[in-house]
């Protein structure tokens, strides 16, 4: 059971499958929380905690029925390329130098899980180096002693106040859980020119998207910044299958030297140039976009053409 919720009179699991509750709930818990943050009515509060030895996302809201708590499932242990179904070599050419690596998709599409994935893997190769992580909230626990986890509302104010505290710590890698705003943009591009391997997820429905969300974040001399900055960018969505079955579709771009050119000639005043030329960098560089992907999936009929309505032909 992945996401659990509690109002003021119910506590049940929502699942296509079932709607039963894997263990007791208390019916304290969500005043305890409340009290323990001391939040009003018009306040949220996003935290992790741990029941019956898992650990949950919690995300405690206020509605017209009063408190209430959307508890979602965090794995335990980090999962390997091979869980996830994604290509290692591929995923690692993008994230495996210095400069701004993007992971984006919709909620709920792993974007977290496949960023801690090439984090282990970094971490197991000896690549990783000194890492600073800024998280609303941490997921994914790692306990390393050159990982340093810190928790937006508890260890730092903001994304933006992280970033400036990690550049002092002088890491090699900087993980961002979420780029919101300009501010922490402008951050992370700054880490990534300066030498630093910068990870950060970001809410985009492709890789053209990604770029274009991140762009806007910025003005004219950011975005010169930016396409120096990058080093890849890889969109995901997670298809639900069956109840315990998931399938990754996803695609990747690694901003090359000649990716670079064309993002600056994207940018240059009076360019008739488009995001969509990027189609062509894949080609060149033999990456299946997310629509090629899912034509293939739909003529090999591995899944139904309507668990796949979120790519866009």
């Amino acid at each position: 059971m992945n996401n659990i919720y509690i109002t003021k009179d119910k506590k049940f699991g929502f699942d296509k499958q079932r709607s039963d509750l894997p263990f007791a709930l208390d019916s304290h818990l969500i005043g305890c929380w409340v009290d323990e943050y001391d939040l009003k009515g018009n306040q949220t509060k996003d935290f992790t905690t741990e029941i019956n030895n898992q650990r949950y996302r919690v995300h405690l809201f206020h509605s017209s029925v009063g408190w209430n708590v959307a508890l979602r499932l965090l794995p335990s242990d980090v999962m390997s390329f091979e869980e996830l179904g994604v290509n290692k070599e591929e995923v690692l050419s993008i994230s495996n130098g210095n400069g701004l690596t993007l992971f984006c998709g919709p909620t709920g599409s792993g974007k977290s899980t496949i960023m801690n994935t090439i984090i282990n893997s970094l971490l197991l190769n000896d690549e990783l180096g000194i890492t600073v992580t800024i998280e609303d909230p941490i997921e994914y626990l790692h306990n390393e002693d050159t990982i340093f986890q810190r928790e937006v509302g508890t260890d730092v104010d903001s994304f933006k106040d992280g970033m400036i505290d990690a550049l002092r710590v002088n890491p090699t890698t900087i993980v961002i859980g979420e780029i919101r705003d300009s501010e922490t943009a402008l951050e992370a591009i700054r880490a990534g020119l300066n030498g630093h391997r910068v990870f950060a997820t970001l809410h985009a429905s492709n890789v053209q998207d990604a770029i274009s969300r991140l762009l806007a974040f910025v003005d004219e001399r950011g975005k010169e910044l930016l396409v120096q900055s990058l080093q890849g960018v890889m969109s995901q969505h997670l298809i639900n299958i069956t109840n315990t079955k998931k399938y990754c579709i996803y695609e990747t771009l690694l901003v090359d030297t000649q990716t670079k050119n064309l993002l600056n000639q994207i940018l240059s005043p009076g360019s008739t140039s488009t995001l969509v030329q990027l189609n062509h960098m894949h080609f060149n560089q033999k990456r299946q976009l997310l629509k090629e992907k899912k034509k293939e999936m739909l003529q090999r009929k591995i899944i139904e053409e309507k668990l796949l309505n979120c790519i866009k032909n």
